[in-house]
């Protein structure tokens, strides 16, 4: 009974209470990451830049789809050049960010307005690239569209 009085000592108890608690978060899993997450600045980045082309990208081929309405166009290709990027202005309050909840209760800053990028030019290749009336009216709907003067319009022929 000696050795069992021995390990009792106060001091003894503390040692083995902490090689206990030791051996309890060794053992405990850990969740590990597979995929090293992008940092908020690289992901803000990337969602800025792939919004930009995809707001492009849907002006392009929406214009495309109305252009190929007008009677004489024919089939048409749309490219645009834009000046900045896409911004999200987030709503603030004095100085503090504005957070809207999801029903997962994840916070996301509160978005009060987007501003697109500005278009500078505008190519248009069509089939009836060739009609100057073709020609004047796809001029027209471009400047109305995009706010685009009309020497930044080209409007060419498709082959």
């Amino acid at each position: 009974m000696k050795p069992l009085e021995k390990w009792m000592k106060k001091e003894n108890l503390g040692v083995l209470l902490l090689i206990g608690l030791l051996l309890l978060v060794i053992a405990l899993p850990v969740k590990k990451n597979e995929e090293e997450e992008p940092t908020e600045e690289e992901s803000v980045q990337t969602s800025q830049s792939l919004s930009q082309e995809d707001w492009q990208t849907r002006m392009e081929n929406r214009l495309v789809q109305v252009l190929e309405q007008v009677q004489g166009v024919g089939k048409a290709e749309v490219f645009l050049t834009c000046e900045g990027t896409q911004e999200k202005v987030v709503e603030k309050d004095e100085a503090e960010t504005v957070y809207e909840r999801d029903s997962r209760g994840n916070q996301t800053p509160y978005v009060s307005s987007e501003i697109y990028p500005k278009v500078t030019g505008v190519l248009v290749v069509a089939q009836g690239g060739d009609d100057p009336v073709v020609i004047q009216n796809i001029q027209e709907a471009v400047q109305v569209l995009f706010q685009v003067e009309a020497h930044k319009i080209k409007v060419m022929k498709m082959n």
